[in-house]
């Protein structure tokens, strides 16, 4: 078995060197269109290499390059506020229902179990918390009192 895999190997090889010309194959140059500026074209081969050595003759072969000069200017400093600070607590009832309103005639949106971490959002004077879920950013509303202290 390995001696057909090598011989396939050969064969293959041969067979693409022979239909893209063999011997006889000549790498072919394009010829570039000159532009509306009247720039010459310039003979464009594929086996240019680009160095640090030869960067300047290919940018002098193309007069639309234009150098550039990369300068650093002082960042001007912006003010920026100090974070606000968050009032996190965290369900101290097993099971606490949050609600879509503040009062227990709105619907149940969620149910959370003790320790779910939530923001306060506001509290309102009957008690009531308005609270997002820090996990998933759900809003509702629940019982202060059923919130540890912040």
């Amino acid at each position: 078995m390995g001696k057909f895999i090598i011989v396939s190997f050969f064969a293959l090889g041969f067979a693409f060197y022979e239909f893209s010309g063999g011997a006889d194959f000549v790498p072919e140059s394009r010829v570039g269109v000159a532009d509306a500026a009247g720039v010459q074209p310039v003979e464009l081969t594929r086996d240019v290499a680009v160095s640090r050595s030869n960067a300047a003759s290919l940018i002098a072969l193309n007069p639309t390059v234009t150098p550039v000069s990369l300068s650093t200017t002082p960042a001007t400093t912006i003010p920026v506020a100090p974070p606000a600070v968050l009032d996190i607590r965290a369900v101290a009832g097993a099971r606490v229902n949050m609600r879509q309103g503040p009062s227990t005639s709105f619907d149940v949106v969620n149910t959370l179990d003790r320790g779910t971490q939530t923001q306060v959002l506001e509290i309102n004077a009957e008690g009531w918390a308005r609270v997002e879920v820090v996990t998933t950013g759900q809003i509702g509303w629940m019982a202060e009192r059923l919130l540890t202290d912040g």
